[in-house]
């Protein structure tokens, strides 16, 4: 603002964040210098469990922009994975780590159990893995697809 023109970027972008990501702004910004596909491209993701709307809606939004589709029926998710003549992609069965509003101490341990037991009875089912909604944000952070769960 005080220069009142545009500055070099590169003097305030982050190199290390709280969850100890490193060079994540520096590495997007070449990744889109020298034209390499989007970060999510060729992922589906399907989200299962509570989400907290707004919160859902922000996660669905990073997802499409970072190149990422999101398949938001079951039916949808059902037929895809037995349609094979698709071209290969990847599906990621999403749930929420996070513990719901309101819960009561105590709870949060059975709450987060039954809603990962759901999310991997359903990517066993369609063949596919299960990640927490924080394995999207972890990617994004650090611009760089972090590992799956085995």
């Amino acid at each position: 603002m005080e220069a009142k023109h545009p500055v070099d970027e590169e003097l305030y972008e982050v190199s290390l964040d709280n969850h100890g990501c490193w060079d994540g702004p520096k590495t997007g910004r070449l990744r889109a210098l020298i034209n390499k596909p989007k970060l999510f491209g060729g992922l589906n993701f399907y989200f299962v469990a509570d989400f907290v709307p707004a919160y859902k809606h922000d996660l669905l939004n990073l997802v499409l922009t970072a190149g990422g589709t999101v398949i938001e029926r079951k039916d949808q998710l059902m037929g895809q994975s037995h349609d094979a003549h698709r071209t290969p992609s990847a599906t990621l069965v999403v749930y929420n780590q996070d513990p719901p509003p309101g819960c009561k101490l105590g709870e949060e341990g059975s709450i987060l159990l039954q809603r990962s037991a759901a999310a991997q009875d359903l990517a066993n089912e369609i063949g596919s893995k299960v990640i927490t909604h924080t394995w999207i944000l972890e990617s994004i952070a650090a611009c760089k697809l972090q590992p799956l769960p085995c």
